[in-house]
């Protein structure tokens, strides 16, 4: 089973740098990239694993495929970022998935900050995530104690009808789920050499 898991990492390493290339140059991560990959998970585990084999990746696909579902239902992300971290979870495992996501997650935080301070919009992305909070705090405020400076900060973050109609912002989120599956991947090779 080790040399199986060793040539899954390899696999996984190319499957991450295809899908940053694509994703980076064609804004997408093909299903010619992902399907095999998931296949080879399912296949390779059971030919070492038998049915326990089956489980641990088939639990690692649906998980990885699970985390991403709402944002996807929601259009805040692509159909290859679903399917590329399932096949992430088809080939490591739901434990290793679970990993990735979170290290993804917080790359895709980064990711978007630099992005918003390139495109120079990170002062009005802050000032509307605020006024999400901070205007119904203030109005209430307003109403019960009458402080005219509350209504005056409520009207400065509310979004004024030109900010609302922004073109969407692409965000290339493969480019999160590729770093933060290295670092994952970086960590359990190197618990591997310190074992040996």
């Amino acid at each position: 089973m080790a040399v199986s898991l060793q040539l899954n990492e390899y696999i996984l390493l190319l499957l991450l740098l295809l899908s940053l290339y694509f994703d980076l140059t064609r804004k997408k991560i093909p299903n010619f990239l992902t399907f095999p990959a998931i296949i080879w998970g399912l296949i390779s585990y059971t030919i070492t694993g038998g049915l326990e084999g089956f489980l641990f990746s088939l639990y690692g696909l649906l998980l990885g495929i699970a985390i991403f579902f709402i944002p996807f239902i929601l259009g805040g992300m692509g159909g290859g970022d679903v399917k590329l971290l399932g096949a992430i979870g088809a080939m490591q495992g739901a434990q290793f998935v679970f990993q990735a996501a979170i290290f993804t997650a917080l790359c895709g935080g980064v990711l978007a900050i630099i992005y918003l301070i390139i495109n120079r919009k990170l002062g009005r992305t802050l000032k509307k995530v605020i006024g999400i909070i901070a205007v119904p705090l203030f109005s209430a405020i307003y109403f019960k104690l009458g402080y005219t400076f509350l209504n005056r900060l409520s009207l400065f973050f509310s979004s004024s009808s030109s900010e609302t109609h922004e073109e969407k912002i692409y965000l290339p989120y493969g480019v999160a789920i590729v770093f933060g599956t290295l670092i994952v991947l970086t960590d359990l090779i190197e618990n591997f050499i310190i074992m040996f």
